[in-house]
């Protein structure tokens, strides 16, 4: 990707970015389909997601809409793979837990052969998926409306990327800040609302990598290694919540009385015990970033 300049125009800064990212997409398809590696998956998760979120974010220019019915059909690229995401998680938790769960040897194995079924038959999905003619017209539609139609479509064709990405940046971090101040306010469905701030954290981060060379090195580096520990607490919460989800899953479907009683009485209950302490240490940083308002609004306000 070229050196962004602050005065540069916006509207064809976003584009060669898109075009980059959707570049980068094209490569890891082609990858996954070729490689059974759960890094070349998870690297052709990270270009559609900041594809995604930079269509989001920077949808306000699009005068006719046609961004965000892109962005809608490029999320598929994402959701497919999410189940096998989280089955890989909790397959590695199961195998860290081999070695303490001595009593419980039987039903871990099991565990583990039912979670690698249920990966392959995940993975199976994700190539029929990234090998449908469903798939291949997401992508093309996505490269021609670059290619041909994005100029006629967005406004703002004077901005500098500068001025629309301080814009953009604040505009997410009032955005968080609003979602933790409901969060201390109205409790309830706690696990909804840090779902959504995990997503906006990540949103957030995304704009900051992209537009990083806009502003001095220093001051992004540590709000990147701010971000990066809040999305850390963030996201091994979440994972827990869809390992829990995961485990209820196969309670409902489960028949070997050995491994219902280890997932009731043993998976469940410490997943419940974990977020319990993840959710005060969260709490904690997100204090420490709103105390940070005062650098984001001289940063980017």
């Amino acid at each position: 990707m070229k050196i962004i300049r602050k005065k540069e125009n916006a509207v064809s800064i976003i584009r060669d970015i898109l075009q980059d990212l959707l570049a980068d997409i094209y490569a890891y398809r082609k990858r996954v389909l070729k490689e059974d590696d759960n890094e070349v998956l998870h690297q052709f998760r990270i270009a559609v997601r900041r594809s995604v979120v930079l269509m989001g974010e920077f949808s306000s220019i699009d005068r006719s809409g046609q961004i965000l019915v892109h962005r809608k059909a490029l999320k598929t690229l994402i959701n497919i793979s999410n189940t096998k995401r989280d089955l890989d998680v909790l397959y590695g938790r199961i195998c860290t837990l081999s070695a303490e769960a001595v009593s419980h040897k039987d039903a871990v194995n099991l565990l583990k052969k039912q979670l690698k079924e249920m990966l392959q038959k995940e993975h199976r999905k994700i190539l029929e998926y990234l090998l449908s003619q469903t798939c291949s017209d997401i992508l093309r539609s996505w490269e021609a409306y670059l290619g041909r139609e994005y100029f006629n479509t967005v406004s703002d064709s004077d901005v500098t990327i500068k001025k629309l990405s301080d814009k953009v940046i604040y505009r997410r971090f009032l955005k968080i800040k609003k979602q933790i101040k409901a969060l201390e306010q109205k409790p309830g469905k706690i696990e909804e609302k840090l779902h959504a701030l995990r997503i906006s954290y990540k949103k957030l981060r995304y704009l900051l990598e992209t537009f990083a060379g806009l502003y001095r090195k220093k001051k992004m580096k540590k709000l990147l290694k701010e971000m990066k520990k809040i999305q850390k607490v963030l996201g091994d919460f979440h994972d827990s919540c869809q390992q829990d989800v995961l485990l209820e899953q196969l309670l409902k479907i489960e028949e070997a009385p050995t491994l219902r009683i280890f997932i009731s009485e043993v998976l469940r209950p410490e997943l419940k015990k974990y977020q319990k302490k993840e959710i005060k240490e969260i709490k904690k940083q997100l204090e420490r970033f709103l105390r940070k308002k005062k650098r984001y609004r001289k940063l980017f306000g």
